[in-house]
């Protein structure tokens, strides 16, 4: 018999929150709990990485359990660290020990995520409902210039991830690294022109 659970978690996210609050931390430990039972969880996303499919403040319907039957082009909910994430199914590994693990991304990201663990995900995204009137998932609308860019570096970590998982998780986060590192650099520099300027 299927059971539905609602839990308070405002955090089914498909963007990182600054802070986690003590309740939040409640709620992961329950849906670490819940894993791998056949429950429904009530959830909200924060966040606009999914893009048009799951919008900032929507609410979701995570069918948790079944991580067998997820394959590419999924929505799914899984920890990380002590967040939650929702992003969508890119990749399957396929051979060895990367069997064990999938590669994931928001609809509306340059990038893909590190590799996640199949024992991390709760499980699968199944309805999302934005006026109040639950609907199933969209397929992802990502424009043309965004997976010229996406698909070579997603290419990168598959590969790395068939022939090693640990090494792929280094390659994809350093990946991230550097795309969050322009700007920095860019105000350090702009730094260092104006006090060229000023002598």
């Amino acid at each position: 018999m299927e059971e539905r659970h609602r839990t308070g978690l405002k955090r089914a996210s498909s963007a990182p929150p600054a802070t986690v609050p003590m309740a939040a931390i409640e709620d992961l430990a329950r849906l670490r709990a819940v894993r791998g039972s056949k429950i429904v969880i009530d959830s909200q996303v924060r966040g606009a990485s999914m893009g048009a499919a799951i919008p900032n403040g929507a609410r979701i319907r995570i069918r948790a359990g079944a991580v067998d039957t997820l394959r590419a082009g999924k929505v799914i909910a899984f920890l990380a660290g002590r967040r939650v994430m929702v992003h969508r199914i890119v990749y399957q590994g396929r051979r060895g020990s990367a069997r064990e693990f999938l590669l994931t991304q928001g609809d509306g990201n340059w990038l893909c995520d590190p590799p996640i663990a199949r024992s991390m995900v709760v499980g699968e995204v199944e309805a999302v409902a934005t006026a109040g009137e639950w609907q199933t998932i969209s397929a992802p609308r990502i424009p043309f210039y965004r997976r010229l860019v996406a698909q070579p570096l997603q290419l990168v970590v598959r590969l790395t991830l068939e022939w090693n998982p640990a090494f792929a998780t280094l390659i994809s986060r350093s990946i991230n690294r550097l795309r969050m590192s322009p700007r920095p650099m860019l105000g350090r520099l702009r730094q260092l022109c104006a006090g060229h300027v000023r002598h």
